[in-house]
């Protein structure tokens, strides 16, 4: 079974060859001083340790990744250490060259992610590529034979959308994931989603699709269910990992290009347990007050800690930071105190359901080992 920490995004610079309006990395401040971790630190500081703690997935970002000088230097040395590895790119730099040379470093380990946040004319509003590029770039992938991935970005702007936007993704075949708008480097909390969205918009449509089950809250999976599946027993360990659900905080962490160590991307910049160039990456995850924490999932605030879904959901712990400034606080777009247990026995069947089918794409993903 997987451990902890297994997955990392690593946000390596801030530098971006794009200007959206809304950015979470900050890199459409024009007058933003940039400091990035070198190749060195990254390897010495970062994967080097996270190898050592079992770390087994590595997820390469930005600002725009394709940017440093030694991408391909670093995608090399993560393959070649045994990492699976993930990129996400705003596509402007991938032309069939770049993707010819990223095949020749390392074959079939990578999946590419793309952001889209709607497929009409509004994507342009928050993001600075149209959807036509972003399909383009998909259909560069397929002919190479390079998986694809899409994150579609939550907030009031696309909520009457998303349900289209994720059927279109569903027709592609490709697996998706969501993330929550929160105002990380942006002073926009009227754009966060809201309780009603989530209730109305969002989660009416997340639930139908299982290609996009392994991230999202509120998730009315039964404990029991996840337990017999996983081979993981709740009572040693509060965190789902085997794969990871719900909330992924705990099986997840980030670090930002200036080498701070948060739980969550969304996180980044805001809340952090250290720095890798001052503390050991291992010492960050396992002794600092944050993390420990974090992983202690019966001591959330609220309506969470007590929740019967609380080791498979967890509720959101970065729309929880954003809403009332305390990051284990209770997630403030669950609605379950809104639903009839009539309701909530349904949820929980149709998540055990669309899980069930999920655990044959994450095995696949090399996100889950059935238990022996």
């Amino acid at each position: 079974m997987q451990g902890l920490f297994s997955v990392l995004y690593l946000e390596t610079t801030r530098k971006c060859n794009l200007n959206c309006p809304y950015c979470s990395t900050g890199s459409n401040k024009p007058d933003a001083f940039f400091t990035d971790l070198t190749t060195r630190q990254i390897i010495d500081n970062i994967l080097q340790p996270a190898r050592e703690i079992g770390t087994r997935i590595v997820n390469f970002s930005g600002g725009e990744f394709l940017l440093r000088p030694d991408a391909m230097l670093l995608l090399e040395t993560a393959h070649n250490m045994g990492f699976s590895l993930s990129m996400a790119t705003n596509g402007v730099l991938l032309d069939e060259n770049k993707v010819k040379e990223i095949k020749n470093i390392v074959g079939d380990n990578l999946i590419i992610s793309f952001g889209i946040n709607s497929f009409d004319d509004e994507n342009t509003t928050t993001r600075e590529t149209e959807f036509g590029f972003v399909l383009d770039k998909i259909n560069l992938l397929n002919k190479y034979q390079i998986r694809a991935n899409i994150s579609v970005t939550m907030g009031q702007f696309n909520k009457k959308s998303f349900a289209a936007t994720i059927e279109k993704i569903h027709s592609l075949g490709l697996p998706f994931n969501r993330i929550p708008f929160v105002p990380r480097s942006c002073d926009r909390h009227d754009l966060m989603p809201d309780k009603k969205a989530m209730r109305e918009d969002f989660h009416q449509t997340l639930r139908k699709y299982f290609n996009g089950q392994a991230s999202y809250t509120p998730y009315f999976l039964p404990q029991e269910t996840y337990e017999a599946a996983s081979g993981q027993n709740f009572n040693e360990q509060q965190v789902p990992l085997n794969p990871p659900v719900g909330c992924w905080v705990g099986a997840y962490y980030a670090i930002n290009p200036e080498g701070d160590v948060s739980p969550c991307p969304m996180f980044l910049d805001q809340v952090n347990g250290g720095n890798i160039l001052r503390t050991n990456l291992k010492d960050i995850l396992y002794e600092s007050d944050l993390f420990k924490r974090m992983l202690q999932r019966d001591t959330f605030g609220g309506k969470c800690g007590p929740c019967r879904f609380n080791k498979t959901c967890g509720g959101c712990r970065v729309l929880a930071y954003y809403t009332s400034n305390d990051a284990f606080g209770e997630d403030p777009l669950c609605f379950i105190d809104e639903l009839s247990e009539e309701e909530i026995t349904a949820l929980e069947q149709e998540t055990s359901k669309s899980f069930k089918n999920y655990l044959r794409m994450a095995y696949f993903g090399n996100i889950y080992q059935p238990p022996k």
